[in-house]
């Protein structure tokens, strides 16, 4: 086994010795895969309904870390029409041979009764990442998620992916076979290699599995025990890329819930790298949950780096210790944090923007009115399952403030435009600048919320599965000009807040942040918060513009 100590590998890659700081990718990124080619690392994340999908980041010193683009970023790659909240992408597997560089991604777009199986995975191509013009997808005959791709030393490419045994049990396994990596047929029949560490039932969920030939062993790293507090990773090792494999007798090798004190939860779906020195690394997903309660973990999943290092042919993640946010000794002290400020000076967003699902038509723009950014109205409204005029960027601390400009003059009371925390179909929050809600004259600030209902009510408006939505109106003294918006995030509550012109910050409601982080009825929760601006006609078209100023965004602490 090849391997230099820590020491050199933080001379080399940093210079600086102090504490890795994580989670290295904050704000929402779960399912990290993790690949370095040359000098150069990247890491992947997963998306769901948002769009554009699978995020690419790039280092090169595991310290410093840019999003160069990503994979799916055209219709043709990726339609997500009226899919739920939390389908869409799940966890991408990327890989390089032989100078191409592979995604491979799973996209969901239902969860109704008769889906009774998995969707089918794909995989898109680039021989240039940071170009980012990856192809259309080429398909797998198989059915399953989390798929990843292993290229062997004698020329076979293996699939593998995490499947069900039919459609009625529904029992998790690993499953494996060959493909034609130019077409991604199949070459073998499937043949299910590995059922997990945990006791074999629906809830073990063996899944997550990167196969890797190291010094002749190949090794099979997995992650298991569902996405909660139970979340874990092991790994197993065998004489080749279908086992059989042995099982490592230190399993779990990452598990954080063993110690639900830990102020970082839910760890597990890690990948590994040999660094170019030499020295190994490993990524893993992990939740922050506030105020002593899991509920609150608004950010979602997000991203932690680690050291590895070998023990009689085994790694071991972070020395055996617990993955934390501050892991001492290893890289540099520099926060991951940054401010984030956007004048709307420029022709184009950059791609820290997303939206929700795949929009149909542009219904933005940076030209129509220099200076600002413009979003054109449609029918549809944050929640609504289609692509309301809606733009994203996460949320990446727990106390972090948004702050915009809107200039709009509604006509009547369905013409709104405002800014939105915002999660999903059934969780989020918004406040708004929108017409007179009894058809008078004058412009309102509309604040509606959604919150979990408790047993017996609170009623108001509109009740869903175990959700409440309270609107509220406010009015405003003046029936034009800008109108500034505000979103202050803390660790386990949202204030909203509007200002006229150069007048006093007026803050209408304090919502729990368990309104964004604790799923409806039967939903999910895979992803984490974002802040918004959105238009929309509510049911009607309209032709009155929105115009923002700026976009601020500042965590609490920044570089």
């Amino acid at each position: 086994m090849r391997v230099t100590s820590l020491l050199s590998a933080i001379v080399l890659l940093s210079g600086y010795c102090s504490a890795l700081i994580n989670p290295f990718l904050p704000g929402w990124n779960p399912d990290p895969t993790f690949l370095r080619v040359g000098e150069d690392y990247f890491v992947a994340t997963s998306t769901f309904e948002y769009f554009p999908g699978h995020p690419i980041y790039h280092s090169k010193n595991l310290v410093d870390w840019e999003l160069i683009g990503h994979a799916l970023n055209r219709p043709s790659q990726l339609s997500l029409f009226g899919t739920p909240t939390d389908a869409g992408l799940w966890a991408p597997g990327l890989r390089y041979n032989n100078g191409t560089f592979y995604l491979v991604a799973t996209a969901r777009h239902a969860y109704t009764n008769e889906y009774r199986l998995f969707p089918r995975s794909f995989y898109v191509t680039t021989d240039d990442i940071f170009k980012g013009e990856w192809s259309d997808p080429i398909y797998f005959d198989s059915l399953g998620y989390d798929a990843d791709l292993f290229f062997d030393q004698n020329g076979d490419v293996y699939n593998t992916w995490c499947g069900i045994n039919n459609a009625v049990d529904k029992i998790y396994g690993i499953y494996q076979n060959k493909i034609d990596i130019t077409t991604g047929n199949s070459l073998t029949p499937d043949e299910l290699i590995f059922s997990g560490t945990l006791p074999l039932n629906s809830s073990s969920r063996p899944e997550g599995p990167h196969v890797y030939l190291i010094n002749g062993t190949y090794y099979l790293l997995i992650a298991e025990g569902g996405t909660d507090q139970h979340h874990r990773a092991t790994i197993q090792r065998g004489p080749s890329p279908s086992g059989p494999w042995e099982n490592n007798p230190k399993n779990p090798i990452l598990f954080n819930g063993a110690d639900p004190s830990l102020p970082v939860q839910r760890t597990g779906h890690s990948d590994i790298v040999e660094g170019a020195d030499g020295s190994w690394w490993g990524v893993a997903l992990g939740g922050r949950p506030q105020g002593g309660n899991d509920s609150h973990i608004q950010l979602g999943r997000e991203s932690y780096l680690f050291p590895v290092t070998w023990e009689d042919g085994w790694p071991v993640f972070n020395n055996g210790n617990p993955i934390s946010e501050h892991i001492e000794g290893v890289l540099e002290d520099k926060s991951p944090l940054t401010n984030y400020t956007n004048n709307f000076d420029s022709d184009n967003l950059d791609n820290t923007f997303y939206y929700v699902r795949t929009p149909y038509k542009p219904f933005h723009s940076l030209t129509a009115r220099p200076g600002y950014l413009r979003l054109n109205a449609n029918a549809y409204a944050p929640g609504d399952r289609d692509s309301a005029a809606l733009l994203l960027r996460k949320q990446t601390s727990y106390d972090e403030v948004f702050e915009t400009e809107l200039d709009f003059t509604p006509t009547d009371n369905l013409t709104e435009a405002g800014i939105s925390v915002y999660y999903g179909d059934q969780l989020h929050n918004e406040i708004a600048v929108t017409g007179d809600p009894d058809g008078g004259e004058g412009r309102f600030i509309k604040v509606r919320t959604i919150v979990q209902a408790e047993q017996g009510g609170p009623w108001a408006l509109t009740y869903t599965n175990n959700t409440v939505t309270t609107v509220q109106y406010y009015p405003l003294s003046t029936s034009e000009g800008p109108v500034k918006l505000t979103a202050v995030g803390k660790p386990t509550e949202y204030t909203l807040g509007y200002a006229e012109a150069n007048g006093s910050w007026v803050y209408p409601i304090t919502f729990d942040s368990a309104a964004i982080s604790v799923p409806p009825f039967g939903g999910f929760f895979f992803k984490g918060a974002a802040f918004g601006i959105y238009s929309t006609g509510n049911g009607r078209s309209s032709l009155v513009p929105a115009d923002f100023a700026y976009w601020n965004q500042t965590p609490s602490v920044a570089t």
